[in-house]
């Protein structure tokens, strides 16, 4: 069956993109349509904390403000909360102070929309935009804090990825091409803690990996890479729209399955 939704028009799309992290193609599908984002373009917010750790402007320790509640950026539209279906239920009390590393953490391993409103004010819309742009992702925004109804009813642009975007993100942070090697580690370890695993879920598990998810309404995508970090580490980016859940899901695991065979091929001549 196909699902609709706010971001779907019920028709079934897939696409996909399978690389090494240097940027070596192995296959891909549709992967320069643009499809809504979801979480994983929190990645990109992921990275621009990251540099603000390398710049000294920010610290693991540095404390936020718990909240569920949020200024809309759209003028007059006053704040908005997090809508329960999306509420982070292992957040702490709205005013809990909470260290920097523990809302990234939330962000990355359970996708928490509330800790990446919080993670997108300290850092800015800029610095998320900046590590897009720095990892070649052409196709790819990040506009408006998440559950900003008010904002993204305007018609201007919102989340937007490609899965070849998503996999040159990927391949970026991977090959510790966006920030330090302290850092590269710290982001790896958080995307290696991701509990939603759908492209990982028959990766070996003695060998490094790491994801980011997201899903809305006929909307459902992810994005790893498997192997040691570096530029032979295996980039795979999968986005799905008009499917039902569990159907992207299948799709999505066994894309994951077929990529992950691959590393024992041969290497292009």
């Amino acid at each position: 069956m196909t699902r609709t939704g706010s971001h779907s028009d019920g028709v079934p799309f897939i696409a996909f993109h399978v690389a090494r992290a240097s940027g070596e193609v192995i296959a891909a599908r549709e992967d320069d349509v643009v499809v809504y984002a979801a979480s994983t373009v929190k990645l990109a917010v992921l990275v621009a904390a990251a540099r603000e750790l390398d710049a000294g402007t920010a610290s693991l320790t540095e404390e936020l403000v718990a909240t569920r509640t949020f200024t809309s950026q759209v003028p007059g539209a006053g704040p908005f909360t997090i809508e329960p279906d999306d509420t982070d239920e292992g957040l702490p009390p709205d005013g809990t102070p909470m260290p920097l590393a523990d809302v990234a953490e939330r962000m990355i391993v359970v996708s928490s929309n509330e800790a990446t409103n919080m993670m997108i004010e300290r850092v800015g819309f800029a610095a998320c935009n900046r590590a897009l742009a720095d990892a070649g992702c052409a196709d790819s925004v990040l506009s408006r804090l998440y559950c900003d109804l008010a904002a993204a009813g305007t018609g201007g642009p919102s989340h937007r990825v490609t899965a070849r975007d998503l996999a040159r993100l990927m391949g970026a942070v991977v090959t510790g091409r966006l920030a330090s090697p302290e850092r590269t580690a710290w982001m790896l370890d958080l995307l290696s803690r991701q509990t939603d695993r759908q492209l990982t879920a028959s990766f070996p598990d003695d060998v490094p990996f790491g994801s980011k998810s997201g899903w809305v309404d006929g909307i459902r995508h992810d994005v790893a890479f498997l192997g040691e970090p570096g530029p032979d580490a295996l980039v795979v980016a999968v986005c799905t729209r008009g499917y039902e859940n569990h159907d992207a899901e299948e799709a999505i695991r066994a894309l994951g399955a077929m990529a992950s065979a691959t590393r024992g091929l041969p290497r292009a001549a």
